[in-house]
């Protein structure tokens, strides 16, 4: 009889436990990209303690991968979840943690012929089948959204624009900028333009387009895009930006505004957006909780001067934002304010 308890207990123990898993996902949105991206992702989907023992709904949190994160940054969240488990305060809910990875390694979580139909991967196809698959409140109210990095610019986004879907945000280190913030980002960098546009006369001129993203973007692939040197990791960036935001009709990667000025809005728009979307009350007040934090010195001093030109905005037009700015850069303090920041303002308000 007691090995019978000892048995049920281990085996009670055992199904009570939060988990981590991992879901490969075929994407539709995401077959055909230009530059060959992944359509099969893995999604990690933390599932809360007694999640298979009862019959009981959840709140999601959406938790979007900053530039050049693999999904495999769920193996920072699961220690974070079990810091608050410990501390008494159990995240009673299911996350799903996705990332906007490609072969220029960064999305930036929007529809583009270079890099895929992300946002409709996440909106069109993740959400749904989370909320068929799993026991979610499949309510806004219940349904948060958040991200560090080019994952902050996502989640600011998406809920921007998809209000009846998420009614929480919070974004850390979010890229944005205003008009003088564009000028001092990568987009200006000469030794990144340079082999920008040298990129794109191969491309143009090729009969074999694959072979030449392949060769240009070995050098991105990895930990070579932080090994080669500051101008070959901001050449990756200009480039993802470019495909993600500037392309249009028969110039997928755009045209650089330093050669024709008429394509600056275009420019502007990827992380300039965020600042008028987010300086609008009628825009935020569709929102319950908005968060907005960032380093006073982040490395990329951009995204600082853009997020205080959004506070100074948002405070004028009485727009409820809650801003933190913290002393720190870039991302020296990023797991620790997802620990003790993040994951306790969803968990007063999913």
């Amino acid at each position: 009889m007691k090995t019978l308890i000892f048995l049920l207990l281990i085996f009670t123990s055992s199904t009570l436990k939060a988990e981590i898993i991992n879901v490969p996902f075929h994407s539709k949105a995401l077959e055909n990209s230009l530059i060959g991206t992944k359509s099969t992702r893995d999604i990690h989907i933390y599932l809360p303690d007694g999640y298979h023992e009862s019959d009981k709904r959840y709140p999601v949190l959406y938790l979007l991968g900053a530039y050049s994160w693999p999904v495999k940054y769920s193996a920072r969240i699961e220690p974070m979840l079990e810091n608050h488990k410990k501390n008494g305060q159990n995240i009673e809910m299911i996350i799903v943690m996705l990332e906007g990875n490609t072969p220029l390694r960064g999305s930036f979580y929007v529809n583009s012929e270079v890099h895929g139909n992300f946002s409709d991967y996440v909106i069109k196809e993740v959400l749904p089948w989370v909320d068929r698959t799993y026991r979610t409140k499949a309510q806004a109210k219940h349904r948060g959204i958040a991200g560090f990095s080019m994952g902050g610019t996502g989640a600011l986004r998406f809920a921007a624009k998809h209000p009846d879907l998420f009614s929480h945000v919070y974004a850390l280190s979010p890229g944005m900028f205003d008009e003088k913030g564009m000028a001092k980002s990568y987009l200006t960098s000469e030794a990144a333009i340079k082999r920008y546009q040298a990129f794109k006369q191969k491309l143009a001129t090729t009969k074999d387009p694959k072979a030449v993203m392949k060769a240009e973007f070995a050098s991105f692939q990895g930990r070579e895009i932080w090994n080669n040197g500051q101008e070959n990791s901001y050449s990756a960036y200009l480039m993802a930006y470019a495909g993600a935001f500037a392309g249009h009709s028969g110039q997928p990667f755009g045209v650089h505004y330093s050669v024709d000025a008429s394509q600056k809005p275009l420019w502007y728009k990827g992380f300039g957006e965020l600042v008028e979307l987010y300086s609008t009350p009628s825009v935020v007040e569709q929102l319950s909780s908005v968060r907005i934090d960032v380093g006073n010195k982040d490395d990329y001093i951009w995204i600082t001067e853009g997020v205080l030109a959004l506070k100074e905005k948002a405070e004028a037009n009485k727009v409820p934002i809650h801003f933190e700015v913290f002393p720190g850069g870039h991302s020296n303090k990023a797991l620790e304010r997802l620990e003790h920041h993040m994951l306790p303002f969803f968990n007063t308000r999913l």
